[in-house]
């Protein structure tokens, strides 16, 4: 589609073909079949609300490596297992552990992977990421058991290693040589 840009020259808006697929499936998902004048109608639809709608371009920086992935994903997995049998231990015995809440820093520096290493120390049973500060790079963690004196340490370092492996799956090469250096 041409439209007027800057000092009247004309330029193509580009449409991205994942957003045109991306809102003709959920067209479909609304209509609840899959018939020619659904898949017409949505087509319409969705290069109407794109050309209607532009949005900027959004560079997230992220890149992915599956291998890092793999061991990202595995590492984990074992740390929810390890974990949810912690927990459920401490539920367990009569007296339960006392909590804590500590401040870790972080190497990256990126809202997005921040976001990505908050996500994975919150979903690991144990650990609850309640606060994230982008602009100075710190987590402010709550953690169920924090009744061993090497409590804060231990916290420390499972978030540095879980930094290091999320940044190495999905960060950027400027980003994997800050975490490895820092």
């Amino acid at each position: 589609m041409k439209v007027k840009g800057p000092r009247g020259s004309s330029s193509i808006r580009a449409t991205s073909p994942v957003a045109l697929f991306w809102l003709v499936g959920i067209w479909l998902l609304l209509w609840g079949s899959v018939s020619p004048l659904a898949v017409v109608s949505g087509l319409v639809i969705a290069l109407g609300l794109l050309w209607a709608t532009p949005q900027p371009a959004v560079e997230i920086g992220l890149r992915f490596r599956p291998l890092a992935v793999v061991s990202l994903l595995f590492f984990v997995t074992l740390d929810l297992f390890v974990s949810s049998c912690r927990v459920a231990w401490h539920v367990l015995t009569p007296r339960l552990p006392e909590s804590a809440i500590f401040d870790v820093s972080l190497r990256v520096r990126g809202g997005l992977m921040i976001s990505l290493v908050a996500i994975a120390v919150t979903a690991v049973p144990g650990s609850t990421v309640i606060d994230a500060r982008p602009e100075d790079g710190v987590l402010e963690i709550h953690v169920f058991d924090a009744s061993s004196p090497d409590a804060e340490e231990n916290i420390r370092r499972d978030v540095r290693q879980l930094e290091r492996r999320v940044t190495a799956a999905f960060g950027s090469r400027a980003e994997r040589r800050r975490v490895l250096e820092g």
